[in-house]
């Protein structure tokens, strides 16, 4: 890693920030006016992230690159990161469901405290030291409850309430035979969900978070799911890899509660109204297929 050194560059005001942006060779085509209302509402460094695609280096845009451009893409990437949550949120409800049935069935609601039901008693009691710590944080209703009235909560309320995060972090340290248990409902093993899981509750914080998720390539990468070794399927950091394995995910959800289908239809036709640019083409960096809808990776 190379010397640090201290931030030393000024604040700019709106009107300089734009003059900066026609400086590197942006064609800022709004007013100054609509530019500055623009910025005032989305962070300038923001609104750089989102430039990135349209430029050579970080002093250049390229040839032909416009605000308005920039514009676009930052709204066609709200509404992205609102259906890829959806089912991130689907995904995770539902392993909530299945984890505290599977392991209070076999347990009892309290087992979740006693080491000797895991196979790393260290794991164990930092994962316990989390939750117990979420749940007292906790201003639900079923927290006040159970704080008010019990030494423990059951396991059922606990995953109500704890963040995705740390309930991968307990799943993790389940035995393999408990995490076959609850993995056979995904048609999966147990290591491989307790991956999935751990990706995508990653992209679940960014969407929270409002990260961007247009032209992101996702570093950490995930293993490819059985059923596409066939297709010799090697990267799985473009985007249209993590929509896929979405979907893949959300086959033990009920349909009454999200119907994954209708969601791969509506995720599939937007993905083709992605932006294409005069300086910018983020099909082949989001890997998505001329015709989405059509991917053997829809499994």
């Amino acid at each position: 890693m190379g010397q640090k050194t201290t931030f030393c560059k000024p604040f700019l005001e709106l009107r300089d920030l734009i003059a900066l942006l026609r400086a590197r060779g942006l064609d800022v085509d709004v007013s100054n006016a609509d530019a500055e209302k623009y910025l005032s509402t989305v962070n300038y460094y923001r609104f750089t992230g989102y430039a990135v695609a349209f430029q050579s280096d970080r002093e250049h845009f390229k040839k032909d690159a416009r605000f308005s451009d920039i514009q676009a893409i930052y709204a066609y990437d709200r509404r992205l990161r609102e259906l890829v949550f959806t089912a991130a949120e689907a995904v995770e409800l539902t392993f909530r469901s299945i984890l505290a049935r599977s392991f209070t069935r076999k347990f009892g609601p309290l087992g979740y405290l006693d080491a000797a039901n895991f196979p790393d008693p260290v794991a164990h009691a930092e994962s316990v030291k989390w939750m117990q710590r979420e749940f007292a944080r906790s201003d639900e209703l079923c927290a006040r409850h159970f704080k008010a009235n019990y030494d423990d909560p059951p396991l059922w309320a606990l995953v109500e309430v704890v963040s995705f995060g740390s309930l991968v972090r307990f799943y993790k340290n389940f035995t393999k035979q408990d995490q076959n248990d609850i993995s056979t409902c995904y048609a999966l093993r147990g290591d491989s969900l307790a991956s999935y899981l751990h990706h995508i509750s990653v992209i679940r914080n960014m969407c929270a978070h409002h990260a961007r998720l247009y032209d992101h390539r996702f570093s950490y990468a995930f293993r490819p799911i059985r059923e596409w070794k066939k297709l010799n399927v090697q990267d799985t950091s473009a985007l249209f890899y993590q929509c896929a394995l979405l979907y893949r995910l959300l086959k033990p959800t009920a349909a009454s509660c999200f119907d994954r289908d209708a969601w791969k239809k509506t995720i599939c036709d937007y993905l083709q109204k992605i932006p294409v640019c005069a300086a910018n083409d983020p099909h082949y960096r989001a890997a998505i297929p001329a015709d989405p809808f059509a991917s053997p990776l829809w499994v």
